[in-house]
């Protein structure tokens, strides 16, 4: 298979800010159980480009096209993905710019209280565990939240400050997956990104759509895939 027919290989998963690409084990081990190939990304490389670069990187273990899924900030990474090797992009409560806009100008438009109450240190921002449950987990229990606000990382802002240069969106079809209940990326701020995409589609979800609509998350890719 090449990279030249369209056909999808596998699924190439890449995480959002102060996640590791660990968020993603329940969804990977799920589509490999279907026979579907998945390459994770662990980003955290200090700029736009190098995480780009990392999600390069695991992509090359799938031998043709894939799916590219990012979450959150995940979304300005595949965008900036090469197009050839792209069968489909979708973008989940995701970031999805534009030359000329960067991660953090989108969020700052659209606002969210508690994402600004959360962050600290804007070189290299931690999460407030005591609300790191509330933003990304909502509908989680208390001992799930609890259990993924445990392996959370430090964020380096620098990325959140680069624009993308290439905009794969542009000549492959895209999904954008909304989360209504999101309260990290503001809902509104996805509607409005959702537009660029190719399809848009809504979930009743928390910041975490791989964790609380985990059945959700696996169909999608699942049938994108397929």
């Amino acid at each position: 298979m090449t990279a030249l027919d369209g056909t999808p290989t596998g699924v190439l998963l890449v995480h959002g800010a102060w996640h590791t690409k660990h968020c993603w084990d329940g969804v990977a081990q799920r589509l490999r159980a279907l026979d579907i190939p998945v390459a994770l990304a662990e980003l955290h490389r200090g700029s736009l480009a190098g995480d780009t670069a990392a999600a390069t990187e695991a992509m090359a273990q799938l031998p043709g096209p894939v799916i590219a899924c990012g979450h959150s900030y995940g979304g300005a990474v595949i965008t900036g993905l090469a197009p050839d090797r792209i069968a489909h992009l979708v973008y989940l409560a995701a970031i999805m710019p534009d030359t000329s806009e960067t991660t953090l100008d989108l969020v700052a438009a659209h606002p969210t209280d508690l994402l600004a109450s959360t962050v600290g240190d804007p070189s290299a921002t931690t999460i407030d565990p005591a609300k790191a449950g509330d933003l990304f987990y909502a509908q989680l229990d208390e001992q799930q939240r609890a259990a993924h606000v445990a392996t959370l990382v430090p964020q380096n802002m620098a990325p959140g400050f680069d624009r993308p240069t290439s905009l794969a969106w542009r000549s492959r079809p895209s999904t954008y997956v909304v989360c209504s209940e999101d309260r990290a990326i503001h809902p509104q701020l996805q509607r409005l990104l959702s537009q660029r995409a190719t399809h848009a589609i809504t979930w009743a979800s928390d910041h975490a759509p791989f964790l609380s609509h985990e059945d959700d998350t696996v169909a999608l890719l699942g049938k994108l895939a397929s």
